[in-house]
């Protein structure tokens, strides 16, 4: 919900406040500040049993101050006045020995507003219940499932950005998630680690009856006797949406965000506007959407985000720039530069999808090293399966893949109609093409 501002916790607009008096006293140019506080409550389970019931307070103040355009930063965990104003005046000390960087600067004056969404107090009761459904609907529909750790949590914060310029933007949010690591086991047997994590408002909500839990459960347990092949080949990729969500990181990174743009590296540099992928690609930043209670409104250099799409009909639309990228490059400042990542269903069914792969693997997680600067990467396909003529047929192991990000967006064939949903992500599985795939 959005309304004009205002802040419940006046603890926090007040330390806001003197943060930037001290900011201004020391003789500063301009100054900004986040301001939060946050209440962690959290249920855990270890080793068969609910280790850990605790509620943690934290809050949290960063500063940045200007001077000539030389920058000093600090953070700290506490409002205490005296604290506050020691760390300005460190942040100050900081900024007397820093170089001067034409491109700093603080968020312009916009319409100050608050947002709000989900409970600020957490339902215990609906929590313990969730984490025992969970076993218990695993342990009837999923006997081989084994959980290592399951976290239950409710997180609420409000924070506040503001800034010597008169900006004021305030966020209060309230969220349950729910986190794990689990492997399958039969006898001796056992699959290799999976997790999943999800995120919700209504405590009410049980997990394990979301489709995309139950097919990762039912996965893990068919992967507790794995196979290998020899040799390699150049076949399809059919990406699942949480392996898929790893991929448009990499993307942001390589190809869209403020470092490989100030750097120069990013291969779409001068590409906006043109097709740089397939037609079938889709793909936006949330800052709010009913599905995705994940998405936060307000950006990390001050502004309130919007929905942006990056690429739409595989034309690069937006880059994912803050206010200082857009300042170096001289580029526009990005409406968003989260990662609450949309990717638009396809026209077709999975099931089909699956059915035109003639040789390749359904790829739930990959494990590599950082991609190229050129987007270039290889590594270990995790709980995955090969698919022979249109037919996923065994799980696998030690499976190498290799490739490059932009030419994988150029090669999807296929996206699926059907859509899984973590809380923080809404993706489809993607069908790419020409992709090097060896065994042992």
């Amino acid at each position: 919900m959005k309304k004009d501002f205002a802040i419940k916790n006046q603890a926090i607009l007040e330390a806001a406040e003197l943060v930037l008096e001290e900011i201004k006293a020391v003789g500063a140019d301009e100054g900004e500040t986040w301001v939060s506080h946050n209440v962690l409550t959290e249920l855990y389970y270890e080793l068969g049993k609910i280790s850990m019931v605790r509620t943690v307070f934290s809050d949290k103040v960063s500063i940045k101050l200007l001077k000539d355009k030389r920058k000093g930063t600090v953070s700290l965990n506490s409002f205490n006045p005296a604290d506050i104003k020691q760390a300005v005046a460190e942040a100050w000390q900081a900024a007397q020995s820093a170089a001067a960087d034409e491109a700093e600067g603080i968020a312009e004056l916009q319409e100050n507003l608050s947002f709000s969404s989900g409970e600020e107090k957490p339902d215990l009761e609906q929590m313990y219940k969730q984490l025992t459904g969970l076993l218990e609907d695993t342990k009837k529909d999923f006997p081989k499932i084994s959980f290592d750790t399951i976290g239950v949590e409710h997180d609420y914060s409000e924070r506040l950005y503001a800034n010597s310029n008169g900006v004021r933007l305030s966020e209060e949010v309230g969220l349950y998630q729910l986190t794990n690591m689990f492997m399958a086991k039969d006898g001796d047997l056992t699959s290799s680690f999976n997790y999943f994590a999800t995120v919700y408002e209504d405590p009410s909500e049980r997990v394990t009856e979301s489709e995309r839990v139950r097919r990762i459960l039912d996965d893990t347990e068919r992967q507790i006797v794995t196979d290998q092949f020899e040799g390699s080949f150049v076949g399809d990729l059919v990406i699942m949406p949480g392996c898929l969500e790893n991929f448009l990181w990499y993307i942001g990174d390589i190809y869209l965000q403020d470092s490989a743009l100030i750097s120069g590296t990013s291969p779409w540099k001068d590409k906006l506007g043109e097709q740089i992928a397939s037609p079938l690609v889709n793909f936006s930043l949330a800052a709010e959407h009913p599905n995705l209670p994940g998405a936060s409104q307000l950006s990390g250099d001050g502004y309130v985000a919007e929905n942006m799409p990056l690429i739409e009909g595989g034309v690069l639309k937006n880059f994912s720039l803050s206010r200082y990228g857009a300042a170096r490059t001289g580029l526009q400042r990005s409406a968003n530069s989260g990662g609450t990542f949309v990717f638009d269903s396809g026209e077709t069914p999975l099931e089909e999808l699956i059915g035109g792969v003639e040789k390749g693997i359904l790829l739930g997680r990959f494990s590599g090293g950082e991609p190229s600067p050129a987007g270039d990467l290889s590594g270990v396909a995790k709980n995955s399966f090969l698919i022979e003529n249109g037919k996923v047929t065994k799980p696998l192991s030690e499976v190498m893949i290799a490739g490059n990000l932009a030419d994988m967006l150029r090669d999807i064939a296929a996206v699926s109609q059907e859509r899984e949903n973590s809380g923080y992500w809404l993706l489809p599985w993607v069908r790419v093409k020409n992709v090097t795939i060896s065994g042992k």
